[in-house]
Protein backbone atom coordinates (compact mmCIF):
# COMPACT_ATOMS: atom_id res chain seq x y z
CA UNK A 1 0.00 0.00 0.00
CA UNK A 2 1.57 3.22 -1.04
CA UNK A 3 1.86 5.45 2.11
CA UNK A 4 1.52 2.42 4.69
CA UNK A 5 0.61 4.22 8.31
CA UNK A 6 3.69 4.15 10.64
CA UNK A 7 6.70 4.64 7.74
CA UNK A 8 8.54 7.59 7.11
CA UNK A 9 7.20 8.15 3.48
CA UNK A 10 3.45 8.14 5.05
CA UNK A 11 4.55 10.79 7.69
CA UNK A 12 6.58 12.94 5.11
CA UNK A 13 3.81 13.37 3.12
CA UNK A 14 1.18 13.80 5.65
CA UNK A 15 3.88 16.36 6.95
CA UNK A 16 3.68 18.31 3.56
CA UNK A 17 -0.37 17.67 2.76
CA UNK A 18 -0.61 19.41 6.38
CA UNK A 19 2.32 22.01 5.40
CA UNK A 20 0.63 23.24 2.32
CA UNK A 21 -2.80 23.69 3.85
CA UNK A 22 -1.30 26.13 7.01
CA UNK A 23 0.20 27.59 4.34
CA UNK A 24 -2.62 29.19 2.18
CA UNK A 25 -4.15 29.31 5.09
CA UNK A 26 -1.82 32.24 5.93
CA UNK A 27 -1.32 33.24 2.72
CA UNK A 28 -4.95 34.60 2.81
CA UNK A 29 -4.56 36.34 6.20
CA UNK A 30 -3.08 39.24 4.29
CA UNK A 31 -5.18 39.20 0.36
CA UNK A 32 -6.91 41.78 1.55
CA UNK A 33 -4.55 43.91 3.02
CA UNK A 34 -2.04 43.60 0.25
CA UNK A 35 -4.24 45.03 -1.93
CA UNK A 36 -5.41 48.35 0.05
CA UNK A 37 -3.28 50.64 -2.20
CA UNK A 38 -6.09 49.61 -4.72
CA UNK A 39 -9.21 48.92 -2.63
CA UNK A 40 -9.73 52.27 -0.37
CA UNK A 41 -8.86 54.28 -3.45
CA UNK A 42 -11.62 52.36 -5.44
CA UNK A 43 -14.02 52.10 -2.71
CA UNK A 44 -13.32 55.63 -1.11
CA UNK A 45 -12.07 53.56 2.20
CA UNK A 46 -10.45 55.85 5.11
CA UNK A 47 -8.26 53.84 7.41
CA UNK A 48 -10.59 53.14 10.20
CA UNK A 49 -12.79 51.30 7.47
CA UNK A 50 -9.77 49.09 5.91
CA UNK A 51 -8.87 48.28 9.41
CA UNK A 52 -12.59 47.33 9.88
CA UNK A 53 -12.05 44.59 7.51
CA UNK A 54 -9.05 42.83 8.82
CA UNK A 55 -11.13 43.27 12.43
CA UNK A 56 -13.96 41.28 10.87
CA UNK A 57 -11.56 38.51 9.44
CA UNK A 58 -10.00 37.85 13.20
CA UNK A 59 -12.91 38.06 15.01
CA UNK A 60 -14.89 35.58 12.61
CA UNK A 61 -11.67 33.57 12.64
CA UNK A 62 -12.15 33.44 16.48
CA UNK A 63 -15.73 32.99 16.68
CA UNK A 64 -15.03 30.15 14.45
CA UNK A 65 -12.03 28.42 15.50
CA UNK A 66 -13.67 27.71 18.67
CA UNK A 67 -17.02 25.95 16.34
CA UNK A 68 -14.83 24.11 14.42
CA UNK A 69 -12.89 22.09 17.11
CA UNK A 70 -17.32 20.61 17.74
CA UNK A 71 -17.40 20.11 13.87
CA UNK A 72 -13.52 18.20 13.90
CA UNK A 73 -13.90 16.48 16.74
CA UNK A 74 -17.44 14.89 15.26
CA UNK A 75 -17.16 14.60 11.74
CA UNK A 76 -13.37 14.06 11.06
CA UNK A 77 -10.91 16.87 10.64
CA UNK A 78 -10.60 15.92 6.69
CA UNK A 79 -14.23 17.59 6.62
CA UNK A 80 -12.81 20.28 8.48
CA UNK A 81 -9.67 21.07 5.90
CA UNK A 82 -11.80 20.52 2.35
CA UNK A 83 -14.35 23.34 4.00
CA UNK A 84 -11.52 25.48 5.23
CA UNK A 85 -10.22 25.66 1.60
CA UNK A 86 -13.72 25.94 -0.12
CA UNK A 87 -14.38 28.95 2.16
CA UNK A 88 -10.94 30.43 1.70
CA UNK A 89 -11.54 30.27 -1.84
CA UNK A 90 -15.49 31.57 -2.19
CA UNK A 91 -13.91 34.58 -0.68
CA UNK A 92 -11.00 35.77 -2.96
CA UNK A 93 -13.93 35.40 -5.36
CA UNK A 94 -16.04 37.32 -3.52
CA UNK A 95 -12.99 39.52 -3.34
CA UNK A 96 -12.67 39.58 -7.08
CA UNK A 97 -16.27 40.25 -7.76
CA UNK A 98 -16.80 43.07 -4.79
CA UNK A 99 -19.12 46.15 -6.11
CA UNK A 100 -19.23 48.21 -2.79
CA UNK A 101 -18.00 48.00 0.97
CA UNK A 102 -20.67 45.22 2.02
CA UNK A 103 -19.26 42.70 -0.73
CA UNK A 104 -15.43 44.15 0.86
CA UNK A 105 -16.86 42.76 4.61
CA UNK A 106 -18.45 39.72 2.89
CA UNK A 107 -15.21 38.58 1.51
CA UNK A 108 -12.88 39.28 4.91
CA UNK A 109 -15.68 37.31 6.89
CA UNK A 110 -15.64 34.06 4.52
CA UNK A 111 -12.10 34.56 4.29
CA UNK A 112 -12.18 34.31 8.64
CA UNK A 113 -14.24 31.22 8.50
CA UNK A 114 -12.27 29.83 6.26
CA UNK A 115 -9.32 30.68 8.30
CA UNK A 116 -11.06 29.11 11.68
CA UNK A 117 -10.90 25.83 10.46
CA UNK A 118 -6.82 24.96 9.85
CA UNK A 119 -5.78 24.67 13.20
CA UNK A 120 -8.04 22.07 14.89
CA UNK A 121 -8.16 20.20 11.82
CA UNK A 122 -3.92 20.55 11.52
CA UNK A 123 -3.22 19.61 14.55
CA UNK A 124 -6.05 16.50 14.52
CA UNK A 125 -4.60 14.87 11.83
CA UNK A 126 -1.13 15.11 13.12
CA UNK A 127 -1.77 14.25 16.06
CA UNK A 128 -3.41 10.73 14.83
CA UNK A 129 -1.93 10.30 11.57
CA UNK A 130 2.06 11.13 12.26
CA UNK A 131 4.36 9.02 14.17
CA UNK A 132 5.09 10.62 17.45
CA UNK A 133 8.89 10.60 17.24
CA UNK A 134 8.09 12.75 14.14
CA UNK A 135 5.93 14.72 15.48
CA UNK A 136 8.11 17.10 16.58
CA UNK A 137 8.87 17.68 13.09
CA UNK A 138 5.52 18.05 11.94
CA UNK A 139 4.81 21.01 14.31
CA UNK A 140 7.82 22.56 13.04
CA UNK A 141 6.99 22.63 9.31
CA UNK A 142 3.55 23.61 10.53
CA UNK A 143 4.60 26.85 11.80
CA UNK A 144 7.23 27.31 9.00
CA UNK A 145 4.66 26.58 5.70
CA UNK A 146 2.46 29.10 7.62
CA UNK A 147 5.52 31.65 7.74
CA UNK A 148 6.08 31.22 4.09
CA UNK A 149 2.30 31.74 3.32
CA UNK A 150 2.68 35.20 4.79
CA UNK A 151 5.81 36.23 2.51
CA UNK A 152 4.57 34.78 -0.89
CA UNK A 153 1.08 36.39 -0.38
CA UNK A 154 2.11 40.20 -0.66
CA UNK A 155 4.61 39.89 -3.47
CA UNK A 156 1.92 37.48 -5.14
CA UNK A 157 -0.85 39.98 -4.78
CA UNK A 158 1.09 43.40 -5.47
CA UNK A 159 2.59 42.03 -8.43
CA UNK A 160 -0.06 40.92 -10.16
CA UNK A 161 -2.13 43.94 -9.16
CA UNK A 162 0.08 46.10 -10.58
CA UNK A 163 0.46 44.33 -14.08
CA UNK A 164 -3.28 43.23 -14.32
CA UNK A 165 -5.57 45.18 -11.64
CA UNK A 166 -6.71 44.33 -8.12
CA UNK A 167 -9.80 42.01 -9.26
CA UNK A 168 -7.62 39.13 -11.60
CA UNK A 169 -5.23 39.35 -8.42
CA UNK A 170 -8.28 38.27 -6.18
CA UNK A 171 -9.38 35.84 -8.85
CA UNK A 172 -6.17 34.38 -8.76
CA UNK A 173 -5.60 34.05 -5.43
CA UNK A 174 -8.71 31.53 -5.23
CA UNK A 175 -6.19 29.29 -7.35
CA UNK A 176 -3.91 28.97 -3.93
CA UNK A 177 -6.92 27.63 -2.03
CA UNK A 178 -8.80 25.33 -5.46
CA UNK A 179 -5.32 24.19 -6.21
CA UNK A 180 -4.28 23.10 -2.47
CA UNK A 181 -7.48 21.33 -2.25
CA UNK A 182 -7.34 18.97 -5.58
CA UNK A 183 -4.12 17.86 -3.75
CA UNK A 184 -5.45 17.16 -0.49
CA UNK A 185 -8.89 15.05 -2.61
CA UNK A 186 -5.87 13.40 -4.49
CA UNK A 187 -4.41 11.85 -1.57
CA UNK A 188 -7.10 11.63 0.97
CA UNK A 189 -6.28 7.87 2.29
CA UNK A 190 -3.14 9.58 3.79
CA UNK A 191 -5.09 10.80 6.57
CA UNK A 192 -6.91 7.43 7.61
CA UNK A 193 -6.96 8.06 11.14
CA UNK A 194 -9.41 10.26 13.12
CA UNK A 195 -11.24 10.88 16.76
CA UNK A 196 -14.70 8.82 15.14
CA UNK A 197 -12.19 5.51 15.02
CA UNK A 198 -10.43 6.21 18.10
CA UNK A 199 -11.47 2.74 20.55
CA UNK A 200 -8.10 3.34 22.54
CA UNK A 201 -9.33 6.76 24.17
CA UNK A 202 -11.34 6.83 27.35
CA UNK A 203 -13.47 9.82 27.53
CA UNK A 204 -12.74 11.35 30.82
CA UNK A 205 -15.56 12.66 33.40
CA UNK A 206 -15.02 16.20 32.08
CA UNK A 207 -15.68 14.60 28.23
CA UNK A 208 -19.19 14.10 28.95
CA UNK A 209 -20.33 17.22 28.71
CA UNK A 210 -19.60 19.19 25.10
CA UNK A 211 -18.28 21.84 27.31
CA UNK A 212 -16.58 19.66 29.63
CA UNK A 213 -13.00 20.93 28.71
CA UNK A 214 -13.72 24.27 29.77
CA UNK A 215 -13.57 23.44 33.13
CA UNK A 216 -9.95 22.11 33.08
CA UNK A 217 -7.47 24.79 34.04
CA UNK A 218 -4.61 23.88 31.64
CA UNK A 219 -6.77 24.47 28.87
CA UNK A 220 -7.54 28.11 29.58
CA UNK A 221 -3.52 28.54 30.53
CA UNK A 222 -3.29 26.97 27.14
CA UNK A 223 -5.45 30.12 26.05
CA UNK A 224 -3.87 33.07 27.40
CA UNK A 225 -0.63 31.57 26.32
CA UNK A 226 -1.62 32.10 22.66
CA UNK A 227 -3.52 35.49 23.97
CA UNK A 228 -0.03 37.02 25.16
CA UNK A 229 3.08 35.57 22.37
CA UNK A 230 0.31 36.47 19.49
CA UNK A 231 -0.37 39.58 20.89
CA UNK A 232 3.60 40.49 21.47
CA UNK A 233 3.73 39.72 17.53
CA UNK A 234 0.89 42.23 16.94
CA UNK A 235 2.50 44.58 18.00
CA UNK A 236 5.60 43.61 15.59
CA UNK A 237 3.77 43.02 12.45
CA UNK A 238 1.40 45.88 12.83
CA UNK A 239 3.69 48.77 13.79
CA UNK A 240 7.61 47.44 13.53
CA UNK A 241 8.08 49.71 10.63
CA UNK A 242 6.82 53.02 12.30
CA UNK A 243 8.84 51.79 15.52
CA UNK A 244 12.05 51.55 13.99
CA UNK A 245 11.50 54.32 12.18
CA UNK A 246 11.63 56.90 14.70
CA UNK A 247 13.21 54.92 17.80
CA UNK A 248 16.36 53.67 15.45
CA UNK A 249 16.27 56.48 12.58
CA UNK A 250 15.78 53.54 9.89
CA UNK A 251 14.31 53.97 6.50
CA UNK A 252 11.02 52.44 5.61
CA UNK A 253 13.60 49.42 3.92
CA UNK A 254 15.21 49.13 6.94
CA UNK A 255 12.32 48.97 9.73
CA UNK A 256 11.11 46.33 6.87
CA UNK A 257 14.15 44.39 6.79
CA UNK A 258 13.59 44.08 10.73
CA UNK A 259 10.25 42.45 10.57
CA UNK A 260 11.48 40.07 7.92
CA UNK A 261 14.51 39.29 10.12
CA UNK A 262 11.67 37.95 12.90
CA UNK A 263 10.05 35.95 10.83
CA UNK A 264 13.01 34.39 8.95
CA UNK A 265 14.27 33.98 12.42
CA UNK A 266 11.25 32.30 13.45
CA UNK A 267 11.19 30.11 10.72
CA UNK A 268 14.82 28.96 11.15
CA UNK A 269 13.94 28.41 15.78
CA UNK A 270 11.08 26.53 14.28
CA UNK A 271 13.40 24.18 12.26
CA UNK A 272 15.87 23.68 15.06
CA UNK A 273 12.78 23.56 17.63
CA UNK A 274 11.69 20.61 15.83
CA UNK A 275 14.57 18.18 17.03
CA UNK A 276 14.27 19.40 20.55
CA UNK A 277 10.95 17.91 21.09
CA UNK A 278 12.36 14.48 20.99
CA UNK A 279 15.16 14.94 23.69
CA UNK A 280 14.05 14.03 27.61
CA UNK A 281 16.24 16.17 29.68
CA UNK A 282 13.63 19.35 29.54
CA UNK A 283 10.47 19.35 29.29
CA UNK A 284 8.46 20.67 26.67
CA UNK A 285 7.00 23.87 28.93
CA UNK A 286 10.64 24.56 30.01
CA UNK A 287 11.99 24.42 26.31
CA UNK A 288 9.14 27.10 25.65
CA UNK A 289 9.97 29.21 28.96
CA UNK A 290 14.13 29.15 28.23
CA UNK A 291 13.02 30.09 24.62
CA UNK A 292 10.51 33.14 25.58
CA UNK A 293 13.07 34.08 28.48
CA UNK A 294 15.53 34.61 25.53
CA UNK A 295 13.22 36.23 23.42
CA UNK A 296 12.06 38.79 26.17
CA UNK A 297 15.56 39.66 26.68
CA UNK A 298 15.81 40.25 23.00
CA UNK A 299 12.61 42.68 23.48
CA UNK A 300 14.28 44.57 26.46
CA UNK A 301 17.74 44.89 24.73
CA UNK A 302 15.87 46.56 21.50
CA UNK A 303 13.42 48.87 23.87
CA UNK A 304 16.64 50.26 25.84
CA UNK A 305 18.32 51.40 22.21
CA UNK A 306 21.69 50.06 24.04
CA UNK A 307 22.42 49.29 20.24
CA UNK A 308 21.24 51.56 17.40
CA UNK A 309 20.44 51.56 13.38
CA UNK A 310 20.50 47.94 11.54
CA UNK A 311 21.28 46.33 15.18
CA UNK A 312 17.39 46.44 15.17
CA UNK A 313 17.29 43.68 12.06
CA UNK A 314 19.86 41.22 14.21
CA UNK A 315 17.95 41.77 17.28
CA UNK A 316 14.55 41.20 15.88
CA UNK A 317 15.96 38.35 14.12
CA UNK A 318 17.38 36.59 17.44
CA UNK A 319 14.12 37.26 18.74
CA UNK A 320 12.06 35.19 16.32
CA UNK A 321 14.71 33.02 16.40
CA UNK A 322 13.91 32.42 20.17
CA UNK A 323 10.09 32.13 19.86
CA UNK A 324 10.52 29.66 16.78
CA UNK A 325 12.24 27.44 18.80
CA UNK A 326 9.42 27.72 21.79
CA UNK A 327 6.88 26.90 18.58
CA UNK A 328 7.05 22.92 18.36
CA UNK A 329 7.48 22.58 22.25
CA UNK A 330 4.66 24.64 22.57
CA UNK A 331 2.36 22.30 20.58
CA UNK A 332 3.31 19.31 22.07
CA UNK A 333 2.36 20.97 25.25
CA UNK A 334 -0.81 21.55 24.44
CA UNK A 335 -0.87 17.68 23.16
CA UNK A 336 0.01 16.39 26.62
CA UNK A 337 -2.05 18.56 28.25
CA UNK A 338 -5.20 17.03 26.45
CA UNK A 339 -3.92 13.73 26.50
CA UNK A 340 -3.23 13.21 30.37
CA UNK A 341 -6.03 15.99 31.66
CA UNK A 342 -8.60 14.81 29.09
CA UNK A 343 -8.29 12.38 26.02
CA UNK A 344 -7.47 12.20 22.50
CA UNK A 345 -11.25 12.51 21.66
CA UNK A 346 -11.08 16.11 22.89
CA UNK A 347 -7.93 17.23 20.11
CA UNK A 348 -9.51 18.88 17.80
CA UNK A 349 -11.78 21.24 20.67
CA UNK A 350 -8.91 21.85 22.78
CA UNK A 351 -6.68 23.24 20.01
CA UNK A 352 -9.53 25.17 18.24
CA UNK A 353 -10.52 26.95 21.44
CA UNK A 354 -6.65 27.29 23.32
CA UNK A 355 -5.94 28.80 19.39
CA UNK A 356 -8.29 30.95 19.65
CA UNK A 357 -6.82 33.20 21.94
CA UNK A 358 -4.00 33.53 19.01
CA UNK A 359 -6.78 35.55 17.21
CA UNK A 360 -7.70 37.53 19.87
CA UNK A 361 -4.62 38.40 21.16
CA UNK A 362 -3.65 39.59 17.42
CA UNK A 363 -7.07 41.69 17.31
CA UNK A 364 -6.54 43.46 20.14
CA UNK A 365 -2.77 44.46 20.82
CA UNK A 366 -2.84 47.17 17.94
CA UNK A 367 -5.94 48.80 19.97
CA UNK A 368 -4.02 48.68 23.00
CA UNK A 369 -0.56 49.65 21.89
CA UNK A 370 -1.72 52.01 18.98
CA UNK A 371 -2.57 54.77 22.04
CA UNK A 372 0.70 54.28 23.51
CA UNK A 373 2.61 55.18 19.61
CA UNK A 374 0.20 58.04 19.03
CA UNK A 375 1.71 59.45 22.61
CA UNK A 376 5.20 58.71 20.80
CA UNK A 377 6.60 55.98 23.07
CA UNK A 378 7.77 53.96 20.96
CA UNK A 379 10.32 52.11 22.81
CA UNK A 380 7.58 51.54 25.47
CA UNK A 381 5.82 49.64 22.80
CA UNK A 382 8.82 46.89 22.89
CA UNK A 383 9.02 46.70 26.90
CA UNK A 384 5.33 46.02 26.82
CA UNK A 385 6.19 43.09 24.09
CA UNK A 386 8.48 41.48 26.43
CA UNK A 387 6.12 42.09 29.21
CA UNK A 388 4.02 40.03 26.70
CA UNK A 389 6.00 37.23 26.27
CA UNK A 390 7.30 36.75 29.95
CA UNK A 391 3.25 36.61 30.86
CA UNK A 392 3.09 33.65 28.06
CA UNK A 393 6.31 32.14 30.00
CA UNK A 394 4.06 31.69 32.94
CA UNK A 395 1.58 30.19 31.53
CA UNK A 396 3.52 27.79 29.49
CA UNK A 397 5.46 26.74 33.23
CA UNK A 398 1.63 26.26 34.72
CA UNK A 399 0.42 24.28 32.01
CA UNK A 400 3.75 21.86 32.18
CA UNK A 401 3.44 21.82 36.22
CA UNK A 402 -0.11 20.78 35.94
CA UNK A 403 0.84 17.86 33.44
CA UNK A 404 3.47 16.47 35.97
CA UNK A 405 0.47 16.26 38.48
CA UNK A 406 -1.42 14.62 36.28
CA UNK A 407 1.11 11.99 35.45
CA UNK A 408 2.30 11.47 39.00
CA UNK A 409 -0.88 11.02 40.12
CA UNK A 410 -1.96 8.11 37.70
CA UNK A 411 1.69 6.44 38.66
CA UNK A 412 0.43 5.91 42.11
CA UNK A 413 -3.24 5.22 40.58
CA UNK A 414 -1.70 2.65 38.46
Amino acid sequence: MLFQYGTKEHDVMGIFLISIAHASSHFYHLVVPSLFPWLMPAFGLNFVQAGALMTTFFVISALGQSASGFLVDRYGPKVGLYLGLSLLAASAFVLGFSQNIVMLFCASALAGAGNSVFHPTDYSLMNYNIENKRLGHAFAWHNITGNIGWAICPLFMVTLAEHYGWRLAAFSASSVAITVLIIELLFAKVFSRDQRGDTTSVKSEKEKSSFGFLSEPSVWFCFFFFFFTSGAFGVLQSFSQTIFKHAYGLDITGASAALTGYLLGCGFGSFCGGFLTNQKKLSSDKVVGISLAFAAAMSILLASQLLTGYWAVVLMSLMGYGVGIANPSRDLMIREATIKKLSMRSIGRVYGFTYCGMDCGQSLSPVVFGPILDAGLFSFALFGVAVLQTCAIFTALQVGGSNRKAQMARQVQA
